[in-house]
């Protein structure tokens, strides 16, 4: 028995969301270690990068949260 497409779909969609909140900390995290190596740390700079980063990433989650919810409000049966 193979899925319906939809339902590949919705599920793709948040993997794909999951694995973009992945890599943007990942990236915070290559920032925080480039800074740190070259000695460049202001306190303000970085802080503004990272934060930056954690708010796109908490929009991410959210939606992707919202997005599992429905998910699962579908397919869960009853």
């Amino acid at each position: 028995m193979h899925p319906d497409p939809q339902r590949l779909e919705d599920i793709s969609s948040i993997r794909d969301a999951m694995r973009q909140i992945s890599q943007e900390a990942s990236v915070a995290v290559d920032l925080l270690d480039a800074k740190v190596e070259d000695g460049l740390l202001d306190g303000r700079t970085e802080a503004g990068d990272v934060r930056a980063i954690l708010e796109l990433i908490q929009s991410l989650t959210l939606e992707v949260s919202e997005d599992l919810d429905s998910y699962q409000e579908r397919y869960s049966g009853p």
